[in-house]
């Protein structure tokens, strides 16, 4: 009888290894779902369509996974950028071959420079294009052709992976061995949580109904981004003795500091860290893109440090430190005040990085590196180990720097100098605060924000008109993980509901302002704030301020909803404000509003041509050298 047993056993594994075979299309959103994405952003193309048909599989439909059409492709990268920037998960957009991916490249390229985490899929040509038969040497329409005598030499079917590749991403893959494909996937998404860069999957089209192995998605049900980073940093004893080298370190000193910057946030460290502050109550900073990070009610915040850019009482604070901890460091032009970065002479610096811990003797310029992935675990057991009744702490007595108050008439403009001082009256704790570039956005560096506010803002890249369909983005990550960014809900008034609150000029608002549409479609509420300027004056204070090149065609701002899907204005509100009365009243009753009646209120507020923040005179001074 035991041969039939055996071969019952055999039916039965075969059985169970065939349930294990999925199309690839559903694993591909299945195993997206599991890393923690739940909205995924793009636009059809004929080379993407076979895979968008799978998130309405059912089993990838139970899971309760979003498709957000966007109007292109760009706006798609921009809010995949804004998701990701919110929930600390992957950004996820589809586009087609050539003319999808290329259009968002240019907001690929910006979530690179930010280490923002985002997964770019890319429907390509079906798989005999590439496999060395007679249609490898055709021209396919999406593809460029081959730069010389295309008529004779064949394309490069790859040419556009080849464009991307450890250049705007720090892993990308071109599926073409249908046995390996989920395994390469689940590796291109871990190394996404790794360097927290984007990265690239390239399917061909006829690929994506091809059944795979699926096991692996029991095997490892989740890729996230703590089980990833922690996976690489294996020398708990390593990471202890630099832990304790550090304290000790700050321990020795008298005037020790904190400088939080945009890394901290990228990898998840926000509530560590703000840990490591309230047990110290040592002074602490934030970089120009780390802003938001602390909590900037603490006792011991100074302000935002940009170098000889920052505020003269944040520049003599910084500079009187013995010690210097800064946590997550980026360093490029605008986040170092154009490299002007300057520590007291005997003062020593640590910095943590994801890939390194730099020992700086500020005596001497001389820098110790100790490389390895030891971010995560250092700063945790530093905030375990810490003894705050080692600290001696000798801070020369000092005011935290306030921004003047604005004590213009009431019926006078709207200027910069009137919003300093009135627009943090209207933000509160657990809003989100997204900014675009432009003059206003460098006023915004010295604000006080309230308690568990976000903010997010592309500080250096700068690619004016990303904010608005990254707002999209933020705004669907906050429906699908309500209040992630809140750290500690004490500090949020009970049942408050966060808002979203854009602020863009005019010029950047021009560039992709078609997106308001998506905030109507997908019910995403919003305060938008348009700052009409007549144009680009982020430029003006550069150069040309009455150059034609820096002007704009005026628009109807507050028409536009009725075009965008809001005929009868039952969804949303506008109204245009030119005054500094109007616009407190108006801050008064948005910010006392418990409940919003319209999904979308968008305020236009008139701005003098060349007004600008005293904060944007120091950028553009460097600008011309």
């Amino acid at each position: 009888m035991s041969p039939i047993g055996i071969l019952g056993n055999q039916r039965s594994s075969a059985v169970a290894n065939e349930r294990m075979r999925i199309p690839l299309g559903q694993y591909i959103f299945e195993r997206i779902v599991s890393s923690g994405t739940r909205t995924i952003f793009g636009v059809p193309g004929d080379f993407n369509l076979s895979l968008l048909e799978h998130i309405y599989n059912p089993e990838v439909a139970l899971k309760g996974i979003k498709w957000i059409g966007t109007c292109n492709e760009l706006n798609a990268a921009y809010a995949a950028d804004g998701y990701s920037r919110y929930t600390n998960k992957i950004g996820c957009l589809i586009t087609t071959l050539g003319v999808g991916e290329l259009s968002a490249l240019n907001g690929i390229a910006g979530a690179f420079a930010e280490d923002v985490k985002i997964l770019h899929i890319v429907g390509v040509a079906p798989s005999q294009f590439y496999e060395g038969s007679a249609q490898s040497s055709h021209n396919v329409h999406h593809l460029v052709p081959a730069v010389f005598d295309s008529n004779i030499h064949a394309p490069n079917h790859r040419v556009y992976r080849d464009m991307v590749d450890k250049r705007v991403s720090c892993s990308s893959l071109f599926l073409d061995d249908i046995s390996s494909a989920c395994d390469q996937i689940d590796t291109v998404i871990s190394d996404i949580y790794r360097y927290s860069k984007p990265g690239y999957i390239f399917i061909p089209a006829d690929f994506t109904d091809k059944l795979v192995d699926a096991r692996n998605l029991e095997k490892r049900p989740a890729i996230l981004l703590r089980d990833v980073v922690s996976g690489f940093c294996i020398n708990d004893h390593k990471c202890q003795e630099l832990a304790e080298y550090i304290l000790e370190s700050m321990y020795s000193s008298s005037r020790p500091a904190i400088i939080a910057d945009i890394l901290c946030d990228r990898y998840d460290l926000t509530s560590s860290l703000r840990e490591l502050v309230n047990k110290t109550h040592v002074w602490n900073f934030a970089s120009s893109m780390g802003k938001s990070i602390l909590d900037e009610n603490n006792l011991g915040f100074r302000g935002v440090y940009n170098g000889s850019e920052s505020q003269d009482q944040v520049l003599k604070d910084f500079q009187t430190c013995d010690f210097l901890l800064h946590v997550g460091v980026v360093k490029n032009e605008m986040n170092t005040g154009h490299y002007s970065y300057k520590f007291s002479n005997h003062s020593n610096i640590v910095e943590l990085h994801p890939s390194y811990v730099n020992f700086i003797d500020a005596d001497t310029g001389k820098n110790r590196y100790v490389t390895g992935q030891y971010f995560f675990k250092v700063l945790d057991m530093m905030t375990q180990m810490i003894d705050p009744t080692k600290l001696h702490l000798g801070y020369q007595e000092s005011i935290p720097s306030r921004t003047q108050e604005y004590c213009g008439p009431p019926h006078s403009s709207v200027t910069h100098s009137y919003l300093q001082t009135h627009f943090p009256k209207f933000l509160s704790s657990g809003d989100v605060f997204v900014v675009d570039t432009g003059s206003f956005q460098f006023g915004v560096r010295d604000y006080r924000f309230p308690s568990d506010l976000k903010y997010i803002s592309q500080s250096f890249y700068l690619s004016i008109g990303m904010a608005l369909p990254c707002a999209l983005g933020v705004g669907l990550g906050m429906q699908d993980y309500p209040s992630n960014h809140i750290i500690s809900s004490a500090l949020v008034q009970r049942n408050y509901q966060p808002r979203l609150i854009l602020c863009e000029g005019d010029g950047a608002a021009q560039m992709t302002i078609q997106e308001l549409t998506s905030f109507l479609r997908y019910k995403v509420p919003i305060d938008l704030f348009i700052w009409n300027n007549g144009g680009y004056t982020v430029e003006r204070a550069i150069k040309g301020p009455n150059r034609p090149y820096n002007d704009i065609m005026a628009w109807e701002w507050t028409e536009l909803l009725r075009v965008f899907g809001d005929p009868k204005l039952e969804n949303s509100v506008s109204q245009k404000v030119s005054s500094a009365d109007q616009m407190s009243e108006l801050l008064k009753t948005f910010r006392s509003s418990d409940k919003r009646s319209k999904l979308v209120r968008l305020v236009e507020v008139m701005l003098g041509v060349m007004d600008f923040p005293e904060q944007l005179k120091a950028m553009a001074i460097a600008c011309r050298h």
